[in-house]
């Protein structure tokens, strides 16, 4: 139903309900500005949206010709595009990544100077903000909030860590091992916790959200045991290839 006639049908349905505007968005998680501006024909809201309201005014969403395809506007599928696009870069960096974090605790600086390996920690560190955005895209569209917030500590977690590997480069010593294992129960728990906002979404992503959800799980048990991080680290790599594949179908939608 196209706009201003969808908004009109919802206040009629809320007054029949007997619901204030207010009262309405309590129930919908909505604010009441969103709601007065779709009452009043303003803005096209998502589907989802839509649902939602409908589903509190126990009416079933109706479709039609003009009803809106996708739950992602022009600019969120922008930002999706983007980060299936870094998330590439971020899975080649990757291994460069590694065996950099490797060869830094050599004396060969003929492997790896200071210069090369602050911009693969750059690279890496932009790329993963930008691979993750696509994922805050994703819990925002779908109003989780959940996922919004381990997101956003998992983005600066990264760049937090990244910036402590390159400061620290040349200072090899016992706090290394300690270092580790922190950033293993650290990075094990936001997976962890992750994978569950993922998993929240799989009626709505689809099967390969609900495998991306699971590998996550697992990823961060692995990684927070500290014991089993190998476990953890080899399962990265199908990971990362699932949830680029998820956030491009996305952004094609």
């Amino acid at each position: 139903m196209k706009q201003p006639a969808l908004g009109k049908r919802i206040s009629e349905l809320r007054k029949e309900k007997g619901l204030t505007q207010e009262e309405l968005v309590e129930q919908c998680n909505i604010n009441v500005r969103t709601i007065q501006r779709i009452e009043a024909g303003e803005v096209n809201p998502r589907s989802y949206t839509v649902k939602i309201i409908l589903s509190v005014l126990g009416v079933d969403y109706f479709e039609s010709d003009n009803a809106e395809e996708s739950v992602f506007n022009t600019s969120e599928k922008r930002t999706l595009n983007l980060a299936w696009i870094f998330g590439v870069v971020y899975f080649v960096i990757g291994f460069i990544e590694a065996a950099a974090d490797f060869y830094q605790f050599t004396d060969d600086d003929s492997l790896l100077n200071t210069s090369t390996y602050i911009i693969i920690k750059l690279i890496s560190a932009i790329s993963f903000v930008f691979f993750f955005a696509g994922f805050y895209t994703v819990a925002r569209a779908y109003n989780n909030q959940l996922l919004k917030i381990v997101i956003v500590l998992l983005m600066s977690l990264f760049v937090i860590r990244n910036c402590i590997d390159v400061f620290s480069m040349h200072l090899i010593d016992e706090t290394i091992a300690v270092r580790i294992i922190i950033e293993c129960i650290a990075f094990g728990g936001l997976q962890l916790i992750f994978g569950i906002g993922i998993l929240q979404l799989k009626n709505k992503l689809g099967q390969l959200a609900q495998v991306n959800g699971i590998l996550e799980i697992v990823v961060g048990a692995s990684l927070a045991t500290v014991i089993f991080a190998a476990l953890g680290v080899f399962l990265l790599i199908p990971t990362i290839i699932i949830e680029i594949i998820l956030l491009y179908r996305l952004a094609k939608k």
